[in-house]
Protein backbone atom coordinates (compact mmCIF):
# COMPACT_ATOMS: atom_id res chain seq x y z
CA UNK A 1 0.00 0.00 0.00
CA UNK A 2 1.53 3.43 -0.92
CA UNK A 3 2.30 6.14 1.69
CA UNK A 4 -0.48 8.21 0.41
CA UNK A 5 -3.35 5.75 0.21
CA UNK A 6 -1.99 4.86 3.91
CA UNK A 7 -1.92 8.51 5.00
CA UNK A 8 -5.94 8.43 3.51
CA UNK A 9 -7.34 5.93 5.02
CA UNK A 10 -5.55 7.19 8.58
CA UNK A 11 -7.01 10.71 7.48
CA UNK A 12 -10.52 9.29 7.02
CA UNK A 13 -11.06 7.06 10.11
CA UNK A 14 -9.77 10.26 12.30
CA UNK A 15 -12.41 11.71 10.84
CA UNK A 16 -14.92 8.97 10.90
CA UNK A 17 -13.88 8.10 14.67
CA UNK A 18 -14.09 12.19 15.63
CA UNK A 19 -17.84 12.38 14.69
CA UNK A 20 -20.59 11.46 16.71
CA UNK A 21 -22.65 8.55 15.34
CA UNK A 22 -26.44 7.85 16.29
CA UNK A 23 -27.11 5.18 14.30
CA UNK A 24 -29.56 2.05 16.88
CA UNK A 25 -27.47 3.98 19.57
CA UNK A 26 -24.03 3.26 18.33
CA UNK A 27 -22.06 6.05 19.95
CA UNK A 28 -18.21 6.98 19.01
CA UNK A 29 -16.27 7.40 22.10
CA UNK A 30 -15.24 10.90 23.13
CA UNK A 31 -12.87 12.19 25.81
CA UNK A 32 -15.11 14.40 28.55
CA UNK A 33 -13.26 17.57 27.24
CA UNK A 34 -14.98 16.74 23.73
CA UNK A 35 -18.20 16.33 25.41
CA UNK A 36 -18.29 19.65 27.44
CA UNK A 37 -16.64 21.60 24.23
CA UNK A 38 -19.45 21.06 21.83
CA UNK A 39 -22.62 20.74 24.42
CA UNK A 40 -24.28 23.30 24.72
CA UNK A 41 -24.80 23.05 28.56
CA UNK A 42 -22.87 20.99 31.21
CA UNK A 43 -24.17 20.66 34.39
CA UNK A 44 -23.87 19.16 38.02
CA UNK A 45 -27.77 18.65 39.21
CA UNK A 46 -29.88 16.23 41.35
CA UNK A 47 -32.74 14.35 39.49
CA UNK A 48 -35.52 14.77 42.18
CA UNK A 49 -37.81 12.06 39.83
CA UNK A 50 -39.34 11.52 36.88
CA UNK A 51 -42.41 14.03 35.98
CA UNK A 52 -45.44 13.89 33.43
CA UNK A 53 -43.93 15.16 29.65
CA UNK A 54 -46.14 17.42 27.61
CA UNK A 55 -44.31 16.40 25.10
CA UNK A 56 -45.10 13.31 22.90
CA UNK A 57 -42.27 10.31 22.40
CA UNK A 58 -40.09 12.41 25.50
CA UNK A 59 -39.43 11.44 29.17
CA UNK A 60 -39.14 13.96 31.62
CA UNK A 61 -37.08 14.72 34.88
CA UNK A 62 -37.41 17.60 37.35
CA UNK A 63 -34.01 18.06 38.45
CA UNK A 64 -32.31 20.49 40.77
CA UNK A 65 -29.36 22.30 38.81
CA UNK A 66 -26.57 22.27 41.19
CA UNK A 67 -23.70 24.18 39.86
CA UNK A 68 -23.44 25.22 35.88
CA UNK A 69 -19.88 24.87 34.14
CA UNK A 70 -21.26 25.96 30.80
CA UNK A 71 -23.12 28.33 29.87
CA UNK A 72 -21.82 30.45 32.99
CA UNK A 73 -25.08 32.29 33.66
CA UNK A 74 -27.60 32.23 35.86
CA UNK A 75 -30.45 30.62 34.32
CA UNK A 76 -31.65 27.39 35.83
CA UNK A 77 -33.00 24.11 33.81
CA UNK A 78 -35.97 22.73 36.06
CA UNK A 79 -36.36 19.91 33.40
CA UNK A 80 -34.62 17.49 31.40
CA UNK A 81 -35.87 15.58 28.57
CA UNK A 82 -34.68 12.33 26.97
CA UNK A 83 -36.13 9.87 24.14
CA UNK A 84 -38.78 7.15 25.10
CA UNK A 85 -36.81 5.35 21.91
CA UNK A 86 -33.63 3.15 22.93
CA UNK A 87 -31.50 6.10 21.90
CA UNK A 88 -33.08 7.66 25.54
CA UNK A 89 -31.30 7.72 28.87
CA UNK A 90 -32.80 6.22 32.08
CA UNK A 91 -32.14 7.94 35.44
CA UNK A 92 -32.30 7.80 39.27
CA UNK A 93 -32.79 10.00 41.77
CA UNK A 94 -29.15 11.42 42.31
CA UNK A 95 -26.79 13.47 41.64
CA UNK A 96 -25.22 13.24 37.68
CA UNK A 97 -23.07 15.79 35.49
CA UNK A 98 -24.89 16.15 32.35
CA UNK A 99 -23.84 17.55 29.15
CA UNK A 100 -26.04 18.04 25.97
CA UNK A 101 -27.87 19.76 23.23
CA UNK A 102 -30.84 22.68 24.03
CA UNK A 103 -33.15 22.07 21.71
CA UNK A 104 -36.25 24.47 21.19
CA UNK A 105 -35.15 25.89 24.50
CA UNK A 106 -35.11 22.07 26.25
CA UNK A 107 -31.98 20.35 27.53
CA UNK A 108 -32.39 16.85 25.58
CA UNK A 109 -30.25 13.98 26.86
CA UNK A 110 -29.39 10.68 24.77
CA UNK A 111 -27.07 7.95 25.30
CA UNK A 112 -24.50 9.59 23.09
CA UNK A 113 -24.26 12.40 25.24
CA UNK A 114 -22.15 13.03 28.54
CA UNK A 115 -24.08 11.41 31.29
CA UNK A 116 -22.17 10.31 34.54
CA UNK A 117 -23.02 10.04 38.20
CA UNK A 118 -21.07 12.47 40.11
CA UNK A 119 -19.97 10.00 43.10
CA UNK A 120 -17.72 8.26 39.57
CA UNK A 121 -16.15 11.09 38.34
CA UNK A 122 -12.45 11.37 39.87
CA UNK A 123 -11.20 14.67 42.04
CA UNK A 124 -9.26 15.35 38.74
CA UNK A 125 -12.14 15.23 36.85
CA UNK A 126 -13.91 17.61 38.89
CA UNK A 127 -11.44 19.62 38.82
CA UNK A 128 -10.93 19.49 34.96
CA UNK A 129 -14.61 20.67 34.33
CA UNK A 130 -13.63 24.18 35.88
CA UNK A 131 -10.79 24.16 32.72
CA UNK A 132 -11.94 22.62 29.99
CA UNK A 133 -13.10 25.75 28.25
CA UNK A 134 -9.68 27.01 28.10
CA UNK A 135 -8.86 24.19 25.74
CA UNK A 136 -11.90 24.24 23.49
CA UNK A 137 -9.49 25.76 20.96
CA UNK A 138 -7.88 22.10 20.72
CA UNK A 139 -9.06 19.69 18.87
CA UNK A 140 -8.89 15.85 20.35
CA UNK A 141 -8.63 13.12 17.24
CA UNK A 142 -8.53 9.50 17.76
CA UNK A 143 -5.23 8.14 16.61
CA UNK A 144 -4.65 4.17 15.64
CA UNK A 145 -0.90 2.68 14.76
CA UNK A 146 2.05 4.94 13.39
CA UNK A 147 -0.52 8.13 13.76
CA UNK A 148 -0.28 8.10 16.96
CA UNK A 149 3.43 8.46 17.24
CA UNK A 150 3.38 12.44 16.29
CA UNK A 151 4.65 14.62 18.67
CA UNK A 152 3.78 18.24 17.27
CA UNK A 153 0.19 18.84 15.89
CA UNK A 154 -1.05 21.79 15.13
CA UNK A 155 -4.17 22.71 17.48
CA UNK A 156 -4.59 18.80 18.01
CA UNK A 157 -4.21 16.24 20.86
CA UNK A 158 -4.01 12.63 19.91
CA UNK A 159 -5.82 10.16 21.76
CA UNK A 160 -5.37 6.43 21.12
CA UNK A 161 -8.11 3.93 19.52
CA UNK A 162 -8.28 0.69 20.59
CA UNK A 163 -10.82 -0.04 17.67
CA UNK A 164 -13.88 2.50 16.74
CA UNK A 165 -16.13 1.99 19.79
CA UNK A 166 -13.08 2.41 22.48
CA UNK A 167 -10.02 4.36 23.68
CA UNK A 168 -6.94 3.01 25.13
CA UNK A 169 -5.62 5.91 26.74
CA UNK A 170 -5.44 6.28 30.27
CA UNK A 171 -2.78 9.00 30.31
CA UNK A 172 -4.93 11.09 28.02
CA UNK A 173 -8.29 10.15 29.84
CA UNK A 174 -6.97 11.68 32.86
CA UNK A 175 -5.78 14.69 31.15
CA UNK A 176 -6.72 18.22 29.69
CA UNK A 177 -5.81 19.44 26.28
CA UNK A 178 -4.90 23.02 25.88
CA UNK A 179 -2.59 25.58 24.22
CA UNK A 180 0.78 25.77 24.52
CA UNK A 181 1.42 29.16 26.40
CA UNK A 182 3.16 31.63 24.36
CA UNK A 183 0.11 31.79 21.66
CA UNK A 184 1.93 29.23 19.53
CA UNK A 185 -0.03 26.98 17.31
CA UNK A 186 0.54 23.44 19.23
CA UNK A 187 -2.13 21.98 22.26
CA UNK A 188 -0.58 19.53 24.46
CA UNK A 189 -1.96 17.04 27.19
CA UNK A 190 -1.15 18.26 30.24
CA UNK A 191 -2.24 16.28 34.07
CA UNK A 192 -2.73 19.24 36.50
CA UNK A 193 -2.62 18.94 40.05
CA UNK A 194 -5.57 19.43 42.61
Amino acid sequence: MSAAVTLALLFFLSVTLNEQVTEGCTCLPRHPQQHFCTSDTVIRARVIGKVNSHLPQLDAYKIQTIEKFKPLDKKAIPVIYSSQTSCGISLQNDEYLLAGSIHDGRLNLNLCDLVKPWKKLSQTQKLYLRMYQNGCVCEISPCTGASCLIKMVQKKCLIRAKDLFTFDDDKALQSICLPESGGADVCKWRKLRN
